[in-house]
Order: structure tokens, then sequence, then C-alpha cells
């Protein structure tokens, strides 16, 4: 999730991922500006390899659809 947003050290992104009581893996990922009035959030589980890689670029293309390249982009570095 992190390579595919391309981030820098001052973009505040946030990921929380965890094994479902089932054994899926649960991620959810979230950007947003830093007075916190734009956002984009993601939270995808179930994938059927169960692939953290898989699940990282699922949820890193959600946020990218919601703008989050817009808002990385707009925080200075």
């Amino acid at each position: 999730m992190l390579h595919g947003l391309r981030g820098h050290c001052n973009s505040p992104i946030a990921g929380y991922c965890v094994t479902e009581s089932d054994g899926q893996l649960s991620l959810r990922g979230m950007v947003f500006s830093r007075d916190g009035s734009k956002f984009a959030h993601a939270h995808i589980w179930g994938e059927v390899s169960n692939d953290p890689g898989t699940l990282g670029s699922r949820v890193c293309a959600e946020l990218l659809r919601q703008d989050a390249r817009d808002i990385i982009e707009g925080i200075p570095h």
C-alpha cells in the first residue's frame, strides 16, 4: 500500500492490518490532509488468495481512486 501511494516523510498515511478469526487478512488504509478536511479511506478483507501484497495493492488502488495522490501532493515536504 505504502509503495503504491508514493508518500513522503510528511505524508499522513495510516495502515492497519489484522488477521480475522477466519484467517483472512483485513487492511484499512487512510490518507488525509494535515487539517483533516480531506481524506480517503479504504477497508478490504477476505482476499481470496490471502496474499498481503495483493491486499495492499487493492487498498492502494481504492485510495488512489479517491484522489489520495492529490492529498499527498498537497502536503509540503
